[in-house]
C-alpha cells in the first residue's frame, strides 16, 4: 500500500507514433525513444513486473474488480496480445491510495542514482451507475517511494489518459532522494481518485549509476489538456466574458447649457474592474518606509483591488502578539482602505488546535468554556475589524481540522457564523476550502466533504455569503475544461465564488505562465465567479517565492506577466475616440469604474450594467 502526500503535482498526456516518436498535447513533435536508453540496470526485473506479479491494493469499503489475466493490442506500435493489468473502482476512494497498484525493487538502489519508469496505459472515468463518462479518461497518480513511513517520494506525476481509451506511453525520471535495500522503495500507480477503470500494461523501472547526466533520459513533458491556443474551450470562454464581464455604455458628452458637443476627441479609461483582482498581503511590508515597502505599496495600489490579510488575523498570530502589534495590522487594513482596496478578513476559526492558540487543548474537556472562549474570539476580532473589512473567512479547511467539531457538536460551524453575523453586520461571510479546484479537476473524497459542509450550513440556516475556493497548484494542473465544470458544481448553491488563495508552484515558466492565463479565463469566464486572489506577488515576501508576480529585483515574473497582461491589460478598456454628430459615443466595455475626459474637463464614472448617460460640463462658475 502507498501513501500520499497533499501535495499537488500535473499530468501530461502524450500519444507515441508508430516511429517511435512522441506528440505532446500542444502539437510539438519531442524526440522520445520507446525503449529506456543504455547503461541502465533494472530496479524492477521484467518479471516482477508482469500482471500476475505486481501489487494491488484497494481499501475494503470499496466496490472494485481487478484483472490480470488478459491481453490487449496497441494499435500505435503494433503490439499484440501484451499482457494487462486492470483495476476498476466502482465508489469514491477516501485517498488516492486507497486503490493502487505497485512493483517493489528487486535491487538495492543508492541515494542520488537516477530513476526511469515507463508504462503503457489508458483508462475512464465513470459515473455512479458505473457506465463510461464520455469525453473524459482516467488519472493515475505514478510515485516513486520509499515502502513504510514517512513514503519519502523522489517523484509524483499525474498521467491523465486519452478521453477515448487509447494507450499512451509515458516517460518518468527521478533522482532517488534515499539509499534503500533490495524491496525498500518501489513504484506506485495511485488511482484513488474517482471511479474510473485503469489499463496498464509494460511497466519497466530502471535505474542509472548518479553520474549519468538525467537529461539524457526521456521524461514526458508536463503539460494539461487545452493548452493549445485553438483549443475549443477558448472560445465558449470568450463567449462568456463578452456576455457577463461587459456591459454597453453610451455617453453623451454636453455643455454646460445642455448642448451636446459633436465631434470632441473622448478617452474612455478604466480606473477598476468590477471584478475583484486581489492578492495576499503581509502588514509589515505595508508599514515599513523601505525602497521595497514603497514599490509594494505601487503595486498593490496598480494591480488589485481587494487585499486578504495574510497572517495578522490568524487567532494563533493575533494572540501571540502586543497591542502595538494589533494596531500595526488595524493601520495596514487602514491604508488598504484609503486607497479603494477592499480588504478581506482570514481567518476567524480554523477549527483545530494545530492553527489555533496552543493553549485551546486544555479546554477540550470543558465544551462550554471551549465555545465561550471561541464566541469571545469571534466577537474580538468582529469588533476590532467590522468597519475596515468587505468579507471575512469565518470557517476555514474543515476537512482535517475536525477537533472543535469533535467537542461542540456537528452544529458547531453553523454557530460560529451566526455569532460572526452579529458582529459583522455589513461583511461578507465566506466558507474557505482547499479542495475545490485541483488535483485535474476529478472528484476526490475531500471535494464531497467540502460540498457536504456548504449544503450543512446552509441546511442549518447559517448565514453564509459566499465559498472560499484555494487555489495552491503543483506539478498537478486542472484542465480548463474540467476547471469550469468544477465551478459549476460550486454555483449551484447561489453564493459568492471567490478564487481565495491562487498560485503555481512549478519550475517549467512557459507553464507556468499558460496554465495562470488559461486559469484565470476559466474563472473569469464563470458568471458564479466574483473575484481570484493571488496568495502573494513579490518574492521578497511570498511563502512560495518561485510563484509570485515579480521577482525580489522587482522584475516580472512569467506568471507576473500572465496576471498583468490580462488584468491590466487584455481585460481593461482603455479608448480614445471622437463623439459623433449628436455628441455621443457607444461602446461595450468592461465592468467598473472609468476616467471619461474630453478636453480639459474629467469624469469619473461607474459602469456595471448597460447604461446610458449625459455628462455636463460645469459652468464657468462652478470652474
Amino acid at each position: 500500500m502507498t501513501k500520499s502526500n497533499s501535495l499537488s503535482w500535473l499530468a501530461l498526456l502524450l500519444l507515441i507514433t508508430p516511429a517511435g516518436f512522441a506528440k505532446s498535447v500542444s502539437g510539438d513533435e519531442t524526440n522520445l525513444p520507446t525503449k529506456a536508453p543504455a547503461g541502465g540496470e533494472r530496479l524492477v526485473l521484467a518479471e516482477s513486473t508482469k500482471p500476475d506479479r505486481i501489487g494491488s491494493y484497494v481499501a475494503d469499503s470499496l466496490q472494485h474488480d481487478i484483472v490480470t489475466d488478459q491481453s490487449a493490442s496497441i494499435g500505435q506500435t503494433g503490439l499484440k496480445n501484451v499482457e494487462t493489468v486492470a483495476i476498476t473502482v466502482f465508489d469514491q476512494p477516501r485517498n488516492t491510495w486507497d486503490a493502487s497498484l505497485s512493483a517493489k525493487s528487486d535491487v538495492a538502489i543508492a541515494k542520488g542514482d537516477q530513476v526511469l519508469i515507463g508504462l503503457w496505459v489508458r483508462g475512464e472515468s465513470l459515473s455512479k451507475e458505473g457506465t463510461a463518462i464520455e469525453g473524459d479518461g482516467g488519472v493515475v497518480e505514478v510515485v516513486f517511494e520509499k515502502r513504510s513511513d514517512p513514503y519519502t517520494k523522489s517523484i509524483q506525476y499525474l498521467v491523465e489518459t486519452k478521453p477515448n481509451n487509447e494507450w499512451k506511453h509515458v516517460w518518468i525520471r527521478c533522482v532517488c532522494k534515499d539509499s534503500y535495500e533490495a524491496g525498500e522503495c518501489g513504484v506506485g500507480l495511485q488511482i484513488g481518485y474517482s471511479p474510473q477503470r485503469i489499463e496498464v500494461a509494460g511497466l519497466e523501472v530502471w535505474k542509472y549509476p548518479s553520474e549519468t547526466d538525467i537529461e539524457t533520459l526521456p521524461m514526458s513533458p508536463r503539460s494539461y489538456t487545452g493548452r493549445e491556443l485553438d483549443a475549443a474551450w477558448r472560445v465558449e470562454a470568450d463567449q462568456r466574458i463578452e456576455k457577463y464581464r461587459k456591459c454597453d455604455m453610451k455617453l453623451t458628452i454636453a455643455d454646460a447649457d445642455g448642448n451636446p458637443m459633436p465631434n470632441q476627441v473622448i478617452s474612455i479609461r478604466q480606473t477598476k474592474h468590477a471584478f475583484r483582482f486581489g492578492t495576499a498581503a503581509s502588514v509589515g511590508m505595508i508599514g515599513r518606509t523601505d525602497d521595497d515597502a514603497q514599490k509594494y505599496r505601487e503595486v498593490l495600489k496598480e494591480l488589485f483591488n481587494v487585499v486578504t490579510v495574510e497572517n495578522g488575523l490568524k487567532w494563533e498570530f493575533w494572540d501571540n502578539k502586543t497591542s502595538q502589534d494589533h494596531n500595526q495590522v488595524l493601520s495596514a487594513m487602514d491604508w488598504c482602505n484609503e486607497h479603494d482596496i477592499a480588504v478581506r478578513g482570514h481567518v476567524l476559526v480554523w477549527p483545530a488546535q494545530k492553527n489555533s492558540p496552543k493553549w485551546i487543548t486544555s479546554l477540550y474537556d470543558d465544551p462550554v468554556a471551549l465555545k465561550q472562549v471561541v464566541n469571545t474570539h469571534i466577537r474580538e476580532m468582529g469588533f476590532a475589524t467590522h468597519d475596515r473589512v468587505a468579507d471575512w473567512d469565518v470557517l476555514n479547511e474543515t476537512f482535517d481540522n475536525r477537533e472543535f467539531e469533535e467537542h461542540l457538536g456537528a452544529e458547531c460551524f453553523s454557530q460560529f457564523f451566526q455569532e460572526a453575523d452579529g458582529v459583522l453586520p455589513k461583511a461578507d461571510l465566506y466558507y474557505n476550502d482547499y479542495a475545490g479546484l485541483v488535483r485535474a479537476g476529478v472528484n476526490t473524497y475531500h471535494k464531497d466533504h467540502f460540498e457536504m459542509t456548504i449544503r450543512r450550513l446552509i441546511d442549518e440556516g447559517a448565514p453564509i455569503d459566499g465559498i472560499g475556493i484555494q487555489g495552491h497548484f503543483g506539478e498537478i494542473l486542472t484542465p480548463p475544461h474540467r476547471l469550469v465544470r468544477e465551478l459549476d458544481r460550486w454555483g449551484q448553491f447561489d453564493k459568492k465564488i471567490l478564487i481565495t488563495e491562487f498560485d503555481v508552484g512549478i519550475s517549467d515558466q512557459e507553464l507556468m505562465a499558460d496554465f495562470t492565463r488559461d486559469f484565470l479565463t476559466a474563472c473569469f469566464s464563470h458568471p458564479d465567479v466574483d473575484g481570484i486572489i493571488t496568495w502573494g506577488f513579490w518574492a521578497g515576501a511570498h511563502w512560495r517565492p518561485g510563484s509570485a508576480l515579480y521577482d525580489k529585483q522587482w522584475n516580472l515574473t512569467a506568471f507576473g506577466k500572465a496576471w498583468v497582461g490580462l488584468t491590466n491589460q487584455k481585460w481593461m478598456t482603455d479608448l480614445k475616440t471622437e463623439l459623433d454628430r449628436t455628441g455621443s459615443v457607444s461602446s461595450r466595455v468592461f465592468k467598473g469604474d472609468y476616467q471619461i475626459t474630453v478636453g480639459d474637463h474629467t469624469w469619473d464614472i461607474s459602469a456595471t450594467e448597460d447604461s446610458e448617460m449625459t455628462l455636463t460640463f460645469p459652468s464657468a462658475v462652478e470652474n
